[in-house]
């Protein structure tokens, strides 16, 4: 049976499922570790800022807490030598000034007799803290430094040395943010302080905004807060390593699951699981083919013939699935399920009309034991019809084992089913089984009946088996008689049962009850009282 269209799509769009799932989930996987990635470096960068500002901080803090130890004359050389090694002994301090409130006099290198007035400051606290950003003096003429005052004293300090990060990336941009002064105190040469100044107050602390990627922090202990941002390059180059390592994965992946896919695959669409679930699922079907006595030109009975309708139309025949059955040892199965059939579609036929009977075809290997006995019986008293309207048949596709055989056969025949030995001489039959077996009709097989017509010394074994069936007192049917020509053969040789597409085809139930019907001679015989013949 090859599948449809659809089912061959379906199995192809599983084959791409299969491939491409585990593709897709390492690259969605290596997708969001290359974010998480860009996200934690950003945290990381934006911790270090904190720590580093924290630490120039304190460094600020200690720079002021040892000028004020000096006792000697302000702004002397001897004063200036001590701020200087003050300031060498720090490593974020670039200067230290000596001031008088808003009066800048001198520096470790620059000293103003008059002094010099630097603008307002940026914070002030009172008593004696201020702060100026980005501030250019004459004691660093040229730079934007950052001056934090208290006392008499002030630090001079980068703007780069509270935040500069060593880093690969190049794309790194990040600005330190005073939230009280609402400054930006530090500002990466690479980053517009105007463009920070917007995004520093956003409420997500990861976000992404024209290419780049964004992450804030706030300092737990000052009113202090980092942006640090990165280009999108970046997180390509982390999702790139990260395909790098997750890509193999996936095809590894897809090849393992391709592979349990096509084994699971075979065993599903394996015959033995294919005849299960067609059992299970009731798909299995029976067609009747009318049995024709052609001396009284009537239907007498009909073979029960099992069928199994493929899923693009066509209709695979026993010959193709009962020796599957007999070597998966499922032919108990479908024994039981034909008789279970033949009943449902012909038991209350049959009550009616006792004069037809239905031969039911079983494997040798259903004769090793007499179980379907009582099967049977069980069905005939359920439908009330007579046990000589069911005959059974013996297929003789294996070897018949004639001691193992023989008393089944014989409980049958106790019972009163007549048993039939079908396709005789094309197994292993022979002319002494025949006899051993004690059984009612001979089925001569289409092979022979085929050879009628040939002018041939082919049929000379046909004949030899009618005269054998005779010397045996048995009654003869045979199958597949095709021509009328094969009729008057067998008809001058004394058999009295044909079957073939000659009469009739096999049919389905309501089929074969309908083409009864239009033939009323089978459903109306002369005799006033009968039985099922043959």
């Amino acid at each position: 049976m090859s599948p449809s269209a659809p089912h061959k799509a379906l199995r192809i769009v599983g084959i791409v499922l299969v491939i491409l799932l585990p593709v897709v989930l390492a690259l969605w996987f290596a997708q969001i570790r290359a974010k998480a990635e860009t996200a934690d470096q950003l945290r990381l960068f934006s911790r270090l800022a904190l720590q580093k500002t924290e630490l120039v901080i304190r460094e600020a803090d200690e720079a002021r807490d040892k000028a004020r130890l000096y006792q000697g004359e302000v702004c002397s050389p001897y004063h200036q030598q001590y701020l200087l090694g003050i300031v060498r002994g720090l490593l974020y301090i670039d200067d230290l000034i000596y001031a008088n409130g808003s009066h800048f006099f001198c520096s470790t290198a620059v000293r103003r007799v008059m002094g010099w007035q630097i603008p307002a400051a940026t914070y002030t606290k009172k008593p004696d803290i201020a702060i100026y950003y980005y501030r250019e003096t004459p004691f660093y003429p040229g730079y934007a430094m950052n001056y934090l005052q208290r006392g008499h004293y002030v630090v001079v300090i980068n703007p780069l040395s509270f935040s500069a990060l060593i880093s690969s990336d190049s794309n790194l941009a990040w600005g330190v943010f005073d939230t009280k002064t609402n400054h930006f105190f530090s500002v990466s040469k690479n980053a517009d302080p105007e463009e920070l100044r917007h995004l520093i107050r956003a409420e997500e602390a990861l976000f992404q905004q024209d290419g780049r990627v964004y992450a804030i922090a706030h300092s737990t202990v000052r009113p202090i807060a980092v942006i640090m941002s990165t280009s999108r390059v970046s997180y390509y180059q982390n999702f790139y390593n990260q395909v790098t390592l997750t890509l193999p994965l996936g095809l590894i992946c897809s090849v393992l699951l391709l592979l349990v896919w096509s084994r699971t695959r075979q065993q599903y669409h394996s015959p033995r699981n294919m005849l299960q679930r067609a059992l299970s699922r009731r798909q299995l079907c029976l067609h009747y083919q009318p049995i024709i006595d052609i001396k009284n030109h009537r239907c007498v009975g009909t073979e029960a013939l099992l069928r199994w309708p493929g899923f693009d139309g066509p209709v695979m025949s026993p010959a193709e699935f009962i020796p599957l059955a007999e070597n998966e040892g499922m032919i108990a199965q479908v024994t039981d399920y034909v008789i279970d059939e033949v009943f449902s579609d012909l038991g209350e036929f049959l009550a009616r009309h006792p004069h037809l009977y239905v031969a039911i075809n079983l494997s040798a290997a259903d004769f090793q034991s007499a179980r379907l006995i009582e099967h049977i019986n069980e069905k005939v008293r359920r439908y009330a019809i007579k046990a000589e309207q069911i005959k059974i048949e013996v297929t003789e596709r294996g070897f018949i084992d004639v001691p193992k055989t023989t008393p089944v056969i014989q409980a049958f025949r106790d019972a009163g089913y007549e048993i039939a030995i079908d396709d005789f001489g094309t197994g292993y039959s022979n002319l002494n089984n025949l006899h051993a077996l004690n059984v009612d009709i001979l089925k001569i097989d289409k092979s022979f009946v085929d050879t009628l017509s040939n002018n041939t010394t082919s049929h000379l074994i046909a004949e030899h088996i009618i005269q054998m069936a005779n010397s045996l007192h048995l009654k003869i049917v045979a199958e597949g008689v095709e021509t009328a020509e094969q009729v008057a053969w067998l008809q001058k040789r004394g058999v009295q049962y044909c079957q073939g597409w000659l009469f009739a085809k096999a049919m389905p139930p309501q089929e074969y009850m309908q083409w009864l019907a239009n033939d009323r001679t089978s459903l109306c015989p002369w005799q006033q009282r009968y039985q099922a013949e043959i």
